[in-house]
């Protein structure tokens, strides 16, 4: 089964990393390729990637042409800053590597969300 794990900015994932002294900073950005190459070893990693925070945009579909505004927009406080796609046995499997970025220690921790393949689709109009 695939798994979106994102890697969220929000003021407690701000405020986490501000308390950290430069060596634990340290630590803390190599668990991302930590958790890299442990996924890459087991096969389980399908993608992963960091994201550009201060230049996204929000884009809909507008009445002639796409309408794109700046990103993230006055009340928001929250965007995502990165992604691994893992495909591993189950979500307990997921939650497993969740765990072990510096975002599960915060409020909002990490988000997991099942990614739905073709043969899912599939099993679901069948």
């Amino acid at each position: 089964m695939q798994y979106l794990i994102l890697i969220h900015s929000n003021p407690s994932v701000i405020e986490l990393f501000a308390g950290m002294t430069d060596e634990q900073r340290r630590e803390a950005f190599q668990t991302y390729w930590d958790v890299e190459s442990d996924l890459q070893a087991s096969g389980e990693l399908v993608e992963s990637k960091a994201l550009e925070e201060k230049v996204q945009r929000y884009v809909q579909r507008g009445p002639q042409a796409p309408i794109v505004t700046d990103a993230p927009l006055a009340e928001t406080t929250e965007i995502i800053t990165g992604f691994y796609l893992v495909d591993v046995a189950g979500e307990e499997r997921a939650f497993e590597i969740a765990a072990r970025f510096p975002e599960a220690a915060t409020e909002r921790g990490v988000r997991v969300v099942r990614v739905w393949t073709q043969a899912d689709f599939d099993d679901a109009m069948a």
